[in-house]
């Protein structure tokens, strides 16, 4: 599984719509192509965390036939983002990035949890404000928003980034993300 090129997605600034949401509807897409492509391909966000968003850049970085097809693929995007074709990834890369989903508990899992613990005879006040503090301190992660693609409903698809010195294999998700691999950060 060698990333050996990668092709950069810049959102294109939209009267209608906001570079967090171009920035969406390219991760849309991209979820669309990747799993034909078996966890070769990985994803970065070089500006992440700008104003607290993924920013306006993905990175996807493949082989370059991979990188080739991908860029093919997202032709249809040219009205909202400008897409360069495969370059080579620079030689000299002083650090790596690990881009994972993030799952955070929301508001149904506060019940469900409510509902286990009732019928378990376990529940208090108590045990309410401090599920109720512990939601309340979780941390927020840049994200975009998508739909999906088989029941329809709209998430949010939360992504943490971790430095690392050095770069691990590994393969990636239908998203483009790991737990443990990483991509090139330049």
């Amino acid at each position: 599984m060698t990333q050996t090129h990668y092709i950069e997605i810049k959102a294109i600034p939209q009267v209608d719509m906001l570079q967090t949401e171009v920035i969406s509807f390219c991760l849309q897409k991209l979820h669309q192509i990747l799993p034909h492509f078996e966890g070769r391909i990985g994803l970065a966000f070089p500006a992440y965390g700008n104003d607290k968003t993924l920013g306006g850049i993905i990175r996807i970085f493949g082989s370059e036939n991979d990188c080739g097809f991908i860029y093919f693929k997202l032709q249809e995007l040219r009205d909202y983002a400008l897409i360069s074709e495969s370059m080579q990834i620079p030689e000299k890369v002083r650090s790596y990035r690990v881009y994972q989903r993030v799952q955070s508990k929301g508001q149904s899992a506060l019940r469900r949890a409510e509902k286990r613990l009732k019928a378990q005879g376990k529940w208090s006040e108590e045990v309410r404000q401090n599920m109720l503090q512990k939601q309340a301190t979780q941390r927020v992660y840049p994200h975009a928003h998508l739909k999906s693609s088989s029941t329809k409903q709209q998430f949010i698809l939360a992504i943490k980034s971790v430095y690392k010195a050095k770069s691990v294999e590994g393969s990636f998700s239908a998203y483009g993300l790991s737990q443990t691999a990483t991509v090139p950060h330049f």
